[in-house]
């Protein structure tokens, strides 16, 4: 059962995620008017990954 609270608490319990992706996802729609589709997907894929990573990290040096 502690397993799945971690789990939670890494996806739904972190603020440093939830501002990744919603900043993500601003740039991405800002993105949109002047970029080629080939950045805008690659801009949402970065910000996700590094969203998820900077938090994954600070959680193993716990």
């Amino acid at each position: 059962m502690n397993i799945f609270k971690k789990i939670f608490d890494f996806f739904c319990g972190d603020w440093r995620i939830f501002w990744g992706i919603a900043l993500t996802v601003a740039l991405v729609e800002l993105a949109k008017s002047w970029a080629v589709p080939i950045l805008v997907i690659v801009i949402f894929l970065l910000g996700i990954s590094l969203s998820l990573g900077f938090s994954l990290r600070r959680e193993i040096k716990k």
